[in-house]
């Protein structure tokens, strides 16, 4: 079981650095090319020496069997998140311009940046792995059903390979290679990539708060609509999640990583591809600035709800 204090030390540690990177950008020291130049450094070389010190972590070897078992896991997590949104969109009426992106708001979490830092510090390498592991879906659906919705009467580009081919799916393909292939791995590269590894998290934590550091706090919290959004992101998702692999996933600590991972914020791609194909960005960001600022409390309280 996970100790509450443990995890909510690490929210708050979180949040501060996030209202820096938030202040930053307010204050024009953070602007959107720096924002963008230290996203892409964190997401290509940190996050992807996290991943693969994630693999060189984990105490036990991975058979063909369980890396199986673990990918149909991260499947129907990722999977669920997807189903709910289609049909909370389906059954509650909207502006039609602006329904793929409230979709895609509920769809997306933003596991990479939120859940990796959160269960490395919280529950160690084998956890992280398992967040690893679920960029694979992710990228899939991501780039093939989250494109198509974007584009749907746009006349947008078709769908590129190597957008699904993002560094750290490949990060976490070389990892699986060397966990079923026993590859080994010097040392000093062990000791480089858990340094590297040391950066991730703060560096995601102020990217998130200086991308969001253009939006404003007050028009987050007043559109009633992207309530509904945080309501099915931050709660409706992670407790089916939760209520569904339970039934057949006994490990406690791969069913809490996937919950937590479950009920990450809106990931801030959403805005980056509204922008790329046409759509509404401004509601895009301010849904996320919302249900990021909430999960700073949802997280913890489902933790310890259901971790329970």
């Amino acid at each position: 079981m996970i100790e509450m204090s443990v995890l909510l030390e690490k929210m708050l540690i979180f949040l501060v650095l996030m209202v820096i990177g938030w202040l930053l950008a307010k204050k024009g020291m953070l602007d959107k090319n720096s924002t963008r130049a230290v996203s892409s450094l964190t997401i290509n070389v940190f996050m992807c020496a996290t991943i693969i010190g994630s693999g060189l972590g984990m105490d036990k070897a991975l058979g063909l069997g369980e890396l199986a078992w673990l990918l149909l896991v991260v499947c129907v997590m990722q999977l669920l998140g997807y189903l709910i949104a289609a049909i909370v969109v389906h059954i509650t009426p909207g502006e039609k311009e602006r329904t793929p992106v409230f979709e895609l708001l509920m769809s997306m979490g933003n596991s990479m940046f939120i859940a990796l830092p959160i269960v490395q510090s919280v529950y160690g390498a084998t956890a992280a792995f398992y967040v690893a592991l679920s960029c694979l879906p992710f990228n899939v659906l991501l780039y093939t059903y989250g494109v198509y919705r974007l584009k749907s009467g746009q006349g947008a580009g078709g769908l590129r390979v190597r957008d699904i081919l993002s560094a750290p799916l490949c990060a976490t393909l070389l990892s699986l290679l060397i966990l079923l292939l026993r590859i080994p791995v010097p040392g000093a590269v062990r000791a480089l990539i858990s340094a590297m590894s040391g950066a991730t998290m703060p560096l995601s934590m102020l990217v998130i708060g200086a991308s969001l550091g253009s939006v404003s706090l007050l028009d987050a919290f007043k559109n009633g609509r992207l309530y509904l959004v945080s309501a099915v992101r931050l709660l409706l998702i992670p407790v089916v999640t939760w209520a569904l692999l339970r039934l057949f996933v006994h490990n406690s600590e791969l069913l809490m990583t996937m919950t937590i991972i479950a009920a990450c914020p809106s990931a801030v791609l959403v805005t980056v591809l509204s922008v790329q194909y046409g759509r509404d960005s401004v509601f895009s960001a301010e849904g996320t600035l919302q249900n990021t600022a909430l999960s700073m409390l949802t997280i913890p309280l489902l933790v310890w709800l259901l971790g329970r």
